[in-house]
């Protein structure tokens, strides 16, 4: 078998590749493909962030708040099992039939519930440990405005010298009272708890992704 020849009489060997003048088909655009070639960022510029990829996780929020409205609720049940031991001795023993004495001995029974509950479940991150707190601190802030009016009330009926003195004395006593239950409904509320509460270890984010890398 003989090659043709070129001007020069040598002969050609023949293309191992396409012929000449025609592209390689993967060099080809296929239908519907952009035809605006790849530009990589300019100088300064950055790739834009690759979002919720794998390897994203949480990062452990700070629980400050969280430990502290715990310890508090904590503290608070303990005074609402005071309270509710207060109450049926008071009654047991004096026989009276005021409603505010039933009402404090109801209400510090729920307070036992949700605040024991609420506190030892902050510490571990049970979102329903936070509405509990928010629920029971709301609640004894509500007991000692009702306290504050029944003592007014009694007070007044007295009419007595004296009844100014203890009228003050016992709405002094209130708002001391009512300093921490508002204090632990202000840490239970504020984001860093909620984020607290949340927060699952090992858990991916909800919204993250990968880094953006620095511009060249």
């Amino acid at each position: 078998m003989t090659y043709p020849q070129n001007p020069q009489g040598q002969p050609q060997q023949p293309q191992s590749g396409p012929f000449p003048g025609q592209p390689y088909p993967a060099s080809q655009p296929y239908p519907g493909a952009p035809q605006q070639p790849f530009a990589p960022p300019a100088a300064g510029q950055q790739y834009p962030a690759y979002p919720g990829g794998p390897g994203v996780y949480q990062q452990k929020p700070n629980g400050a708040t969280a430990i502290i409205a715990g310890i508090l609720a904590i503290l608070g049940g303990i005074f609402a099992i005071i309270g509710v031991i207060a109450s049926v001795v008071v009654i047991a023993n004096v026989h009276t039939t005021m409603w505010q004495f039933y009402l404090t001995l109801v209400v510090d029974a729920v307070l036992v519930g949700l605040l024991f509950f609420g506190g030892i479940g902050l510490f571990l991150h049970k979102p329903a440990a936070r509405l509990c707190t928010i629920i029971g601190c709301g609640l004894t802030i509500a007991l000692g405005i009702v306290s504050v009016i029944a003592a007014s009330a009694m007070t007044s009926s007295l009419h007595t010298s004296s009844s100014a003195q203890i009228l003050g004395a016992g709405i002094g006593g209130a708002l001391v009272g009512m300093i921490p239950p508002v204090a632990t409904l202000v840490l239970a509320i504020v984001k860093p708890t909620a984020d607290w509460v949340n927060y699952r270890p090992g858990a991916p984010a909800q919204q993250g992704g990968y880094p953006a890398p620095q511009g060249w």
